[in-house]
């Protein structure tokens, strides 16, 4: 089984393949889970466009957040899917 280490630079590596455009705005790791001891699910937050102030709540709900969600397989790294997380 891929120590979760190894995991995640597998899941990096598939955003940069298939999604190049988000993986140039150095998404961070949101959250990470091993499922049944048959995959792992990574999800990956970024922000694109620069950097703005967040000085009211108002400034910080206008902030537009884009995720993803890469599973692979816990035996080998191999792609499970990738996928765009329900609201």
């Amino acid at each position: 089984m891929l120590a979760p280490k190894e995991a995640l630079t597998k899941a990096r590596t598939y955003l940069d393949e298939v999604v190049p455009e988000f993986a140039e705005l150095n998404p961070k790791v949101s959250e990470m889970r091993l499922v049944n001891n048959k995959c792992w699910q990574i999800t990956f937050l970024a922000y694109p466009g620069e950097k703005q102030a967040t000085e009211t709540l108002a400034d910080l709900m206008r902030l537009h957040r884009i995720e993803k969600v890469v599973s692979v397989a816990s035996e080998d790294g191999s792609l499970i899917a990738l996928e765009n997380p329900s609201f």
